[in-house]
């Protein structure tokens, strides 16, 4: 793995509700109370770190090409970031800002930790390999083979049992778009489950009953139970990025009317729709403890803080 190091001073000035980061920001992630907001700026091949008391930069941290994702982990203290045009994962310590990266393979994109630290899963393009797993202790990275499909976005249960794969243009699977089940231990083929079109997110409810799959180019949301493998499908947003879960509910983006929507997670039925101020193409968000909303926006390279309270 190799090292680097970059910052920049933290600035001062006025409250905003748009805070102005690198270019083209994507995937966005925040540390466990609330403090630092990271965010992958795609074009300018950086991560930002943002103070959420003054809305401020206080680091611009150099990665490779094309950041995609990033995931917090161990606390806080490292995070992982996908760099989908150089085939690596960074390694970031988030209190030092040394960077590492790690060759995966190519296109890497989804990402998730297991719940135990130990292990960073990636879905890649690589042979018909299409996911990734770095051991965090060593960075010795191995891939999986047999898999139906090109692996999009990727999240683990809460046991960290089984992983929940979305794929898209299936050469070998039944299905052209799918969420494959795969045991994290053995990573045999468990399920496959036949989503609408282009399952671009995946994420699993914070009590391991549901998995939802955000299909962006269907405008739909699929709802999977893993114990009885059956599926429900919802009228959605235009949204690419995941689902976020709060106290209550659950939240996303709604990349055309530039919104925060709110879920209702007993009806799947949007309940509420935020405004965002100054959007232009909203992509990702995430939400603190005090249902505060920070949306990363891909064309006005800005991320904007929302109030969902």
């Amino acid at each position: 793995m190799s090292h680097h190091s970059s910052s920049s001073p933290a600035t001062t000035g006025n409250l905003s509700n748009s805070i102005p980061v690198g270019a083209g920001p994507r995937g966005i992630a925040i540390n466990n109370d609330g403090s630092r907001v990271f965010v992958c700026n795609y074009i300018s091949g950086n991560v930002s770190v943002i103070n959420t008391r003054n809305r401020k930069v206080i680091h611009t941290i150099a990665v490779e090409h094309y950041p995609q994702n990033i995931v917090l982990a161990h606390g806080g203290k490292r995070a992982y970031v996908t760099n989908y045009g150089s085939s690596s994962v960074s390694v970031i310590d988030t209190e030092t800002y040394a960077v590492g990266n790690v060759t995966v393979g190519r296109y890497p994109r989804g990402i998730v930790v297991s719940r135990d630290g130990k292990h960073v899963y990636v879905t890649v393009r690589q042979n018909k390999e299409w996911l990734a797993i770095i051991d965090t202790r060593t960075y010795a990275v191995s891939r999986v083979r047999g898999l139906p499909s090109p692996s999009i976005s990727v999240d683990i249960s809460q046991d960290d049992s089984r992983l929940y794969i979305s794929s898209t243009n299936s050469p070998d699977g039944p299905y052209q778009d799918a969420l494959t089940i795969i045991s994290s231990k053995t990573f045999k083929v468990l399920d496959i489950i036949k989503t609408e079109k282009y399952p671009s997110a995946v994420t699993v409810s914070p009590d391991d009953k549901e998995v939802y799959i955000v299909c962006l180019d269907a405008q739909k949301l699929t709802v999977l139970d893993p114990k009885l493998s059956t599926t429900r499908h919802f009228d959605f947003v235009t949204c690419e990025g995941k689902i976020v879960f709060g106290e209550k509910n659950a939240y996303a983006v709604d990349q055309i009317k530039k919104e925060v929507v709110e879920i209702n997670t007993a009806t799947y039925e949007i309940v509420r729709r935020v405004p965002i101020p100054g959007a232009s193409e909203p992509y990702d968000m995430v939400l603190d403890q005090h249902n505060h909303a920070y949306v990363s926006d891909y064309q006005s390279d800005e991320v904007h803080s929302v109030d969902l309270a």
